[in-house]
């Protein structure tokens, strides 16, 4: 992004994204969760969120995957553009 500076390059990002509207759900601490067609369920717990050096917010997590009466697999640590992570796991847990 050598041709917009850093500043206009940030508020671009931040109107292209969501800004600050998703992040207000999105914090460190909450729980999302996903079902798959194959009733998989896919958790997802918020490490932290933060914004790159261009501005753009990302949500770093920990995923879980079960099966009702099967196993529990926990994935690790991922992280996503907080859009996607929004898109993505739509629906909160409270725990």
């Amino acid at each position: 992004m050598g041709w917009l500076n850093r500043k206009e390059g940030q508020s671009f990002i931040s109107a292209l994204f969501g800004g600050s509207k998703r992040m207000d759900y999105v914090q460190p601490g909450t729980t999302f969760r996903r079902v798959h067609a194959d009733e998989l369920i896919e958790t997802a717990e918020v490490e932290s969120v933060a914004a790159d050096p261009y501005g753009i917010p990302h949500v770093k997590f920990k995923v879980i995957f079960s099966r009702a009466n099967r196993f529990t697999y926990e994935e690790g640590t991922r992280m996503l553009a907080l859009r996607t992570f929004a898109d993505r796991y739509k629906e909160q847990v409270t725990v």
